[in-house]
Order: structure tokens, then sequence, then C-alpha cells
């Protein structure tokens, strides 16, 4: 992977707790057909371990919260939002907050030196 280009999200060992999750959720789902659902949220949980990451690219940053990505140019960043609480939210000129549900609040130092490294200074 050269230096330009690097991959924030959840590691691929977070499926293990998925796979206790749906093999968990199997005999409350037999047991009634009412509850046959229930097998769908830790297929839901796997879809976003595998999809939600983060990307810093040389021209700007690509966000994907689980099914649907976003590439935003460095020069539409305006800035990150930090709540106390919730995702690290991408702010872009003109449009609503991204969060950034894949992002851990450890990792935002080196995305914030990524982002100020790749952005042109007036």
């Amino acid at each position: 992977m050269d230096e330009e280009r690097r991959r924030f999200g959840p590691d691929r060992i977070a499926l293990l707790p998925v796979m206790v999750f749906f093999l968990g959720s199997l005999p409350i789902a037999g047991s009634d057909g009412w509850l046959n659902w229930v097998v769908l949220l830790p297929i839901a949980c796997g879809v976003w371990v595998v999809r939600a990451r983060v990307v810093t690219i040389g021209v700007g940053v690509e966000v994907c919260n689980g099914l649907r990505a976003h590439r935003v140019a460095w020069s539409d960043v305006e800035g990150f939002d930090v709540p106390r609480r919730g995702p690290v939210r991408l702010l872009r000129e003109g449009l609503r907050p991204l969060p950034m549900t894949a992002l851990s609040r450890r990792d935002l130092p080196d995305l914030l030196r990524r982002a100020s490294s790749a952005k042109p200074q007036p």
C-alpha cells in the first residue's frame, strides 16, 4: 500500500463476534416463525464490518458507512466535527455533515495529519 493511501476501519477480526451473534440467533429464529427476522441482525452487522471504511487518497477521502460510498475532494472538506458522543463527522461545503462510522477516535490524529498535508496551502 503506498504512502498516500490509507484505510481506516474495523479489522476483519470483528467478524468473529458477529459469527457468534449469528450462531446465537439461530435458536431464537428457529423457535417461532415470527422470529425469523432475528437472523438479519447479525448479517447486517457482518455487512457493516466488511464494507465500512474511511480511505484517504491523494486527492481526497472516501467514506463508506456500510452500503453507500461518498468521495470527497480535500478542497471540499471544511473540517471535522468531533461530538462528545457518536461518530466523527466530515464537514463539507454546502452539504450535510457526513458521519464517518468506521473511524475510531484513536485514528483521528492520523487522518487529520493526512488531511492537512494533502490540502493545498494558500
